[in-house]
This record gives structure tokens, C-alpha cells and sequence, in this order.
């Protein structure tokens, strides 16, 4: 159980939590497309560039594995803590020295970091909080991590990957982090005896079974954000030109910042609809803006305000919205059902099937790019998004029958 604070403590402390985690994903989202375009301009092709990204995917597996033993054990304050501190370490290394294999290892360790910050994190706000608010409370913590998401773009888009700067800011972004998080330690969660034990127990794949739908949303969701990261703005630069990095950056932070103002409004939903449905619906939303944004790219050449201007970046807010409903709905889901011990073996399970996407997606991706052109990005996007959209309509239509035969067996 938590420490018992008064009301205004307690909130207090989840402010200090979630405006703590908010600033790391300032560090996560500039480090991304940085470090891209920083071996695009050692003359690396889209697929190495998408296989160096995936190093970091492997990290957050790892974790994702390791989480129900780790958290458990060290508490989620102290797991945090260490993840902030092997971040900062990574991001000081990375400009030191810029090999592709010692990168390997770098955006490795680094998955690692941010993977104990952000499972550690997501498990952390979804105990605590009530389910009757759970909708609105994680609709907060997206909205506030979606401001550090469009920060760093933002930020990236004014640094040279070559320098040392934009690397040095995302350690100052860690070291707030740092001392934002100090007052959460009041609440931090520990865990019984029986728990530790009921956790040697159980299998992340009993979770996976309890809840395919909504965990393989994660898996989904690291395929399209992991390849947008790392994609969005070289494809908008192949396709416009590279004269126009601040339009494929903007493309990144645009999205961001719409979905600042989205996420509350879904999280509100997600605590007056039906959650499986609303899922359901961020990602098709999300598919049809990726679907018609190579059709109005041209549209960020005209001048502002014009119709065709507005039209492109009306369709990467949608997508950005959307992109980010899907976690919030997705998170808030996994806290519905699951509790305890099994809410740490949920999330531990969305991370490592969200780490499993991320992996895949940008090689996927960059493959794309490299053998079909430009193009690949949406296309293979699209596949994975339809494919989802389809299974987990299905799932979700037939769900009272399996409830039903369930409480009749």
C-alpha cells in the first residue's frame, strides 16, 4: 500500500510523478530523430539506420522480461532512479563516440533506462489511481508526456546532430526528472511477501492469454511510434526536399502538441464509453490520417493559412491524437483489469510486447523505405494498422459471448 498522506499531499506527489516522467520523454523524443539524422549524414541507408534503432527495443525487452521480479524487489521509486541514472550516462557516451557498432551497445543500454523509467512509471500511475477516474487520470499523464513528446522535436529541429548540445540537453531533461520525482517517494508502493511469491508464480504469458486485445495494442503502437520517430521527418525530406528539415521535424511535434489537447477529452471517453470500442477507434482514425497524409504533404510548401496549408496539419494532429488515444486507452485498459502483482505482470507484458513492435518497426519500416522509395513509410504503416484494426474489431464484437460461455464453464 501507499504511504498515507492527506488528500492534498497525495495529489501533490502524483503532480510531482507524472511532471517527472513527462520531462524524460523530452530526452526520449529529441534523442530519437537526432540520431537518426546523425547517421543518415554518416551516409547510413534507411534499413541500417532503422536496425541500429531497434537496439534500443531489445533494451526495453529485457526489462520487460525482468520487470515483475525487479519491481517487486526495489519498489517503483528506486527502479526509476536507476533508470533516469543509466539514461543520463548513455546520452553523455553517445556523442563521444559516434561508431555504428558502439551505438549498437549505447542505444541498447539506453532502451534499458528508459524502459525501467517508463514501465516502472506507467505500472506506478495506474496503482494508485481509482478506476472510476482511471480514464481521466491516465488522460492527464498522457497529456503531460505528450508535452515532453513535442518539446524535444521541437528542440531537435534547432540543433545540429553533429554537436554534443543536443545530447546535453536531454541529460539536463533527466536531471530535473530527478529531482521532480523526489516528492513521489511518499507514495510509492510496496509490495506483501505473498505478492513477491504469487509473482514467481505466474507467467506473462497468463496475462497475455487474459487479455490478447489489448496488450498486442502495444505491440502496434511501438511498430507506428518507433517508426515515426525515426522516419517521419527523413520521409518528409525525401519527399519535399532536404531544405525543408523544419517541415519533417514539425511533422513530429505537430502531432505532439495535438495530442496535448486530445488526450484529456479521451481519457473523459474512456470513462464513459465502452474502452474496447474507443480503442478500436483511435486506431482507425489513426490509419486514415496516415493514409491521406502523402496526398496533402504538399500542402506545408504553400503559405500559412491557406486551405491546403491547414489541411496537412489538420490530418498530423488527427494522427497525432490518435497515436497517442491508443496508449491512453490501451493503459487505462490494462489498469481496468488487471491488479496488484498481475498489474505489474500487465504492464511488464505491454512494455515487452510494445518493445517486441518498436524492434521490428523501424527495420520494417526502413526496409520499406529503402527497396519501395519514399512510399514504404505509409505502406507498410498501413499493414500493420489494418491488420490490428481487423483482429481487434473481431475480438471486441465477440466478447460477450466469450464472456458467456466463460461464466457458464
Amino acid at each position: 500500500m501507499t504511504t498515507e498522506l492527506i488528500s492534498g499531499e497525495r495529489f501533490r506527489a502524483m503532480v510531482a510523478l507524472i511532471a517527472a516522467l513527462a520531462t524524460v520523454s523530452i530526452s526520449s523524443s529529441l534523442t530519437w530523430p537526432i540520431l537518426a539524422e546523425s547517421l543518415r549524414n554518416q551516409g547510413y541507408s534507411e534499413t541500417l539506420i532503422g536496425l541500429n534503432a531497434s537496439a534500443q527495443f531489445i533494451g526495453i525487452i529485457v526489462v520487460a522480461m525482468a520487470a515483475t521480479t525487479i519491481i517487486p524487489r526495489l519498489g517503483f521509486y528506486r527502479v526509476i532512479m536507476i533508470g533516469l541514472a543509466l539514461a543520463a550516462a548513455m546520452l553523455l557516451l553517445l556523442p563521444t563516440l559516434r561508431d555504428y557498432s558502439v551505438w549498437f551497445v549505447f542505444r541498447f543500454l539506453l532502451g534499458i533506462g528508459n524502459s525501467l523509467v517508463f514501465t516502472a512509471g506507467d505500472t506506478w500511475v495506474n496503482q494508485i489511481v481509482e478506476d472510476r477516474v482511471r480514464g481521466r487520470w491516465m488522460g492527464i499523464y498522457s497529456t503531460v508526456g505528450m508535452a515532453g513528446w513535442a518539446v524535444g522535436p521541437i528542440l531537435g529541429s534547432n540543433l545540429s546532430p553533429e554537436s554534443y548540445i543536443p545530447f546535453l540537453v536531454g541529460v539536463g531533461a533527466v536531471c530535473i526528472a530527478t529531482c521532480l520525482l523526489w516528492p513521489a517517494k511518499r507514495i510509492d508502493v510496496a509490495f506483501s511477501r505473498e505478492s513477491k511469491e504469487d509473482n514467481r508464480r505466474n507467467r506473462l504469458i497468463v496475462v497475455f492469454i487474459a487479455a490478447p486485445t489489448v496488450l498486442l495494442s502495444a505491440a502496434m503502437y511501438g511498430v507506428v511510434e518507433s517508426s515515426i520517430q525515426s522516419f517521419a521527418h527523413l520521409y518528409t525530406m525525401d519527399k519535399l526536399g532536404p531544405a525543408y528539415r523544419g517541415i519533417g521535424y514539425a511533422v513530429i511535434w505537430v502531432g505532439a502538441i495535438a495530442a496535448i489537447f486530445l488526450q484529456y477529452p479521451i481519457g473523459w471517453l474512456a470513462d464513459r464509453l465502452d474502452r474496447g470500442w474507443l480503442l478500436v477507434s483511435c486506431v482507425t482514425i489513426m490509419a486514415t490520417s496516415v493514409a491521406f497524409f502523402p496526398f496533402v504533404l504538399d500542402g506545408a510548401l504553400e503559405p500559412p493559412w491557406s486551405r491546403r496549408w491547414l489541411l496537412i496539419w489538420i490530418v498530423v494532429s488527427i494522427w497525432g491524437g490518435a497515436m497517442a488515444g491508443i496508449f491512453t486507452v490501451g493503459i487505462t485498459l490494462v489498469g481496468q483489469r488487471f491488479h496488484s502483482i498481475q498489474l505489474v505482470a500487465a504492464n511488464a507484458v505491454f512494455s515487452l510486447l510494445f518493445g517486441i513492435g518498436g524492434f521490428v518497426g523501424p527495420f520494417m519500416v526502413g526496409s520499406s523505405m529503402e527497396y519501395l522509395g519514399p512510399k514504404g513509410f505509409p505502406i507498410s504503416l498501413l499493414i500493420v494498422m489494418v491488420a490490428y484494426a481487423v483482429f481487434a474489431s473481431y475480438r471486441q464484437s465477440t466478447r460477450s459471448q466469450r464472456l458467456a460461455h466463460k461464466s457458464s464453464t
